[in-house]
């Protein structure tokens, strides 16, 4: 990510600035301290836009009012989670059992567990994704990022890119499925499951069932290619493809049950189960070989990096790697993750020729190998969270660092990922289309369209020149409104983009819309707008301080928030000074359905008021919010390290 001066190095400056005064004294742990020792403390777009009369993160008042608490307790709240807390987490730690991982690279890696807990790691942060069941599942296996497939109790998935499938055979609802593979070559999928079922996908994506001729409950498959493979299961018995025939055959110290099989770049097999048991080929047969593991621990995972470099993982912290004459007992170096049952292991070459692995099992336990080394990988989004948009069905959406987009049905509902084909690109911004679907915006010019119940399709409009975008909203004509750094102004739809200017260079950070107005708010307290024949005018607001977000509806009527502690509210046709708390930096701000307005900002700060009527709510909370959404069904605040909280219905 590039970074400004209007981000990191603003917020930087300005402390150093402030330093030189005897004010700073006052402000300055506000401002460039705690919570968070990190001074970069979000640039975020947060809920500007619209639709219609009201725009995105705006709803109509309801006509009853709120409940009203004593003003008495406003100046602080409990958080810790009680009756009185003003926020609640939204978990985005994940502790359910992990059974299998696989990646296309190391880049796009699949973790699958119980309870239909899919994972997907775009090498920098773990999102959640809705496969539409919650069978437990044990397998994954895939022939790229968009063929990737996922086998369970009684379930078959498949990921084409953007969703997943229901691909179950009728009549195999209950079938326990806990293996898959696909060969290097990519010439077909193998399935494996109880009762010695073993599915082939055919060229249309279709399942046949393969004649095996046997009741073995299969665990482990690996092909080498569309007419060679082996299956491997209880009692030490396997099942082997060739000739286009399955025969079944017993591995060597047949008894225990084999757990997974594998193989090397160069073809070379092997095989792991229950008590360390071990089993390799010297082409031609299988032989047995010592975990050399004095508690003999199950191994449930295997990776084979070559023939002479493989490791397997299993229960209570057990991790054995074969150096090409014996196996050998190895530490795990992480901290928090050495007595984990681990379940699946898979690793691959990254773009520079660096080896990387990643082991999955228990509780959410996760480790990854990088530089030799085993380190605690836990199953937890951590990717800070820069803004959130109700959209005018009810649906949130939230997105942040490194292609992180997450959406949830509603307030009460759990965020789970999108196909957000970016991950290398930070996402400010996002506003619904009008159509079900939305627009997302972030750095390097990305312009992102989901349809509804489309394949998201990213675009690099010439008109933003690669700027960084910050802010999307919706027009009354149904184009869409980009801003961003260096006063960047873009509209237009899928059809085509044209630039459009403010008349000045100042950076842009949000902007919303609300019938046929429009606005931009940015540094230097900058309020641009735009009237429906498209021309743009700066309007006075007096202040100089960054505005980071702002909200409008119906009339003229808009609401900004910004550093200083800034709320600027225009009413009748001009901007009014609403609230400021020297040292307190807010970065989103909404409209809740009871009409009044909510900003949140630094150390967990609430703002909330109507008119001039203002307070600072305190939540206690050690996290720096940086986006806020309101909807019928409740308010959404989002912030750094993956930080979800649903903000509590009854504020003060």
């Amino acid at each position: 990510m590039k970074e400004k001066t209007s981000g990191r190095g603003r917020l930087v400056a300005r402390c150093l600035l402030l330093a030189g005064t005897s004010a700073a004294l006052a402000i300055g742990a506000a401002a460039c301290g705690t919570p968070d020792e990190d001074a970069d403390a979000g640039v975020t777009v947060g809920d500007g836009g619209g639709d219609d009369d009201v725009a995105d993160g705006a709803i109509e008042p309801d006509d009853g009012g709120s409940d009203d608490v004593d003003a008495a307790s406003a100046d602080t709240i409990d958080s810790s989670g009680s009756s009185g807390a003003l926020l609640k987490a939204k978990s985005l730690h994940f502790d359910e059992d992990f059974r299998a991982v696989w990646g296309s690279s190391a880049n796009d890696v699949w973790w699958v567990g119980r309870e239909g807990r899919i994972l997907h790691d775009n090498g920098a942060t773990l999102t959640p994704l809705d496969p539409g069941t919650d069978k437990d599942l044990f397998a994954v296996w895939g022939r790229g990022p968009d063929d990737v497939w996922v086998v369970g109790d009684g379930i078959v998935l498949r990921w084409n890119g953007f969703v997943f499938h229901d691909k179950t055979p009728d009549g195999m609802e209950s079938v326990e499925f806990r293996a898959v593979h696909a060969p290097a070559d990519g010439s077909t999928v193998l399935i494996g499951g109880a009762d010695g079922i073993i599915l082939r996908v055919l060229e249309d994506g279709s399942l046949m069932q393969e004649e095996t001729e046997s009741k073995i409950a299969l665990h482990g498959i690996w092909a080498l290619n569309a007419g060679n493979a082996w299956a491997v299961g209880v009692q030490g018995q396997a099942l082997r493809l060739s000739g286009g025939t399955w025969s079944t055959t017993s591995m060597p110290s047949a008894g225990p049950t084999i757990r997974v099989i594998g193989g090397s770049p160069k073809g070379r097999l092997f095989a792991a189960g229950d008590g360390g048991w071990l089993a390799l080929t010297d082409g031609s047969t299988w032989k047995t070989d010592l975990s050399n593991d004095p508690k003999s621990r199950d191994l449930l995972g295997l990776w084979a990096v070559s023939d002479k470099d493989v490791w397997a993982v299993g229960l209570d912290g057990a991790l054995v790697h074969f150096d090409g004459s014996k196996w050998n007992v190895r530490d795990i170096d992480g901290t928090y993750m050495k007595t984990g049952s681990f379940h699946g292991i898979w690793g691959t070459k990254t773009d520079d020729d660096t080896m990387v692995g990643y082991a999955v099992g228990d509780n959410g336990a996760g480790l990854r190998y990088a530089d030799g080394k085993w380190l605690d990988r836990e199953a937890e989004t951590t990717a800070d969270l820069l803004a959130v948009r109700a959209l005018p069905d009810g649906r949130l959406v939230a997105c942040g660092q490194s292609g992180l987009l997450l959406a949830a049905k509603d307030a009460n509902s759990p965020f789970l990922g999108l196909a957000a084909p970016v991950d290398a690109a930070d996402l400010h911004g996002v506003a619904g289309d009008g159509e079900g679907g939305h627009w997302v915006v972030g750095d390097g010019g990305v312009v992102m369209h989901s349809a509804a119940d489309g394949k998201p399709t990213t675009l690099n409009p010439p008109a933003a020149a690669g700027a960084n975008l910050r802010g999307v909203a919706r027009l009354s004509d149904g184009k869409m409104l980009f801003v961003g750094d260096g006063g960047t102004v873009v509209v237009g739809d899928g059809d085509g983009f044209a630039a459009e200017t403010t008349g000045k260079q100042i950076d842009l950070y949000a902007a919303a819309a609300a019938g046929d107005d429009a606005w931009a708010v940015g540094d230097l307290g900058a309020i641009f707008h735009r009237d429906k024949d498209g021309a743009w005018s700066k309007e006075p607001t007096g202040e100089t301080g960054l505005l980071h977000d702002i909200v409008a509806w119906g009339d003229g009527s808009a609401a900004a928030a910004g550093e200083g502690g800034l709320v600027l509210v225009r009413s009748g046709g001009s901007w009014q000074k609403a609230f400021e708390s020297p040292g307190l930096f807010l970065y989103g701000i909404t409209r809740l359905k009871d009409g009044r307005l909510l900003a949140v900002g630094w150390a967990g700060a609430l703002v909330i008021g109507e008119g001039a009527s203002f307070k600072k709510l305190d939540s206690k909370l050690p996290n720096v919010l940086q986006g806020v959404a309101a909807t019928a069904t409740g308010t959404i605040a989002v912030g750094k390290k993956g930080g979800i909280y649903q903000v509590a219905e009854k504020l003060p």
